[in-house]
């Protein structure tokens, strides 16, 4: 009797096992498909894309064109309260709705995005108005200054287009690009336009979708690029945005140290601004910044400066007319980025010469 008790029990558990088996495997199986399904739905991460021919590159309207550009008449939708500049959300004669900048922010950062989209980055589109007419513009509750009755002046519009969703932000260290020529390029650009506001939270995936609503692209952007065109410094020392003069005298390249290069871009609290080390996560945070705009390879900071050295003046020029800069202004920013393009020229002259040394 024990006997058959020990070979039905065996029995039993012969078949517990294989039907817990079966459920890993069955487990397993759907776990993999699943797996392998996100995989197939995940969209390619794309940084830069090759410009191709930039010297016909269109600047007066960078990645928009004439045929998406904004259509009056605009209508008043919401305030937004996000952000350190004054912002409110219009729709158009077309339906698209538009998130409009006011003040300094909105000339620099209609540039900057003709700029980096010029060398093959990503960038949004970005339109600026003098004046445009907004039906049922109430007060506002910052940027007032800028608002007359239904009218506003200095307007930046930038699309809410259906097919793009504004996905999660990125880190400038920690991203699929990382050490790569590409991300390092995008660093010099911020640092070439002045920009002290390369945080975390001005980075965003945008993610492009078909007409099934399939992703298909997550496009790494940095979508605010208004604190830029002037000076750069901590808190406690000067820094401006939009402002020619601090940009002329502004310096670039400080030297190349071990074949890296040390660029005059320095965020961390100075003179009174040390006070703010009573409060580390600032202190850490402006450092973090920074840091992650130095030692860039000096043949990634060469590539870059050969992309750039490719757009003529004129092309230059086209961007801060699109951004509704008068003559001389636009002439001395002109004369002010060629400079800093033709510094990022001698450093891939210094790199070839020290390749032919090498060689011999």
């Amino acid at each position: 009797m024990q006997a058959i008790s020990r070979r039905r029990w065996l029995v039993v558990l012969t078949s517990l096992l294989i039907v817990v088996g079966l459920s890993l495997e069955g487990f397993s199986t759907a776990k993999f498909k699943k797996r392998k399904r996100q995989h197939g739905q995940k969209s390619a991460a794309v940084l830069w894309r090759d410009p191709v021919n930039i010297r016909n590159r269109d600047l007066y309207y960078g990645p928009g064109s004439k045929a998406l550009a904004p259509a009056p008449p605009f209508r008043f939708l919401k305030e937004v309260k996000e952000g350190g500049m004054p912002k409110f959300d219009v729709e158009d004669a077309r339906g698209m709705k538009w998130r409009v900048k006011l003040g300094p922010e909105a000339q620099a950062e209609t540039v900057a995005t003709r700029l980096v989209w010029a060398v093959g980055y990503n960038a949004e589109e970005s339109y600026y108005f003098d004046r445009a007419n907004i039906a049922g513009m109430p007060p506002l509750s910052r940027g007032q200054k800028y608002v007359n009755g239904e009218s506003v002046r200095g307007a930046r519009f930038e699309p809410r287009r259906k097919n793009i969703d504004r996905g999660k932000q990125w880190d400038w260290s920690k991203n699929p690009f990382q050490n790569t020529r590409e991300l390092n390029g995008l660093k010099t650009m911020m640092v070439l336009l002045n920009n002290w506001d390369t945080f975390k939270k001005n980075n965003r995936v945008l993610h492009l979708t078909d007409a099934e609503g399939n992703k298909t692209e997550a496009q790494y952007t940095v979508t605010e690029l208004g604190a830029t065109l002037g000076a750069v410094g901590g808190f406690g020392r000067h820094r401006s945005k939009n402002n020619v003069s601090d940009f002329e005298r502004s310096r670039f390249v400080r030297k190349v140290e071990d074949g890296k290069v040390k660029f005059d871009y320095d965020l961390k609290p100075k003179k009174l601004g040390l006070l703010s080390i009573v409060y580390p996560p600032y202190f850490f945070r402006q450092r973090k910044a920074t840091n992650a705009m130095q030692k860039v390879p000096v043949e990634h900071a060469a590539w870059i400066g050969a992309q750039l050295s490719q757009l003529s003046d004129n092309q230059l020029r086209d961007s801060f007319r699109a951004a509704g800069y008068d003559r001389a202004t636009t002439e001395a920013y002109v004369r002010a980025l060629r400079s800093r393009i033709d510094e990022l020229n001698r450093l891939r002259d210094r790199e070839l010469a020290v390749r032919q040394r090498r060689v011999k």
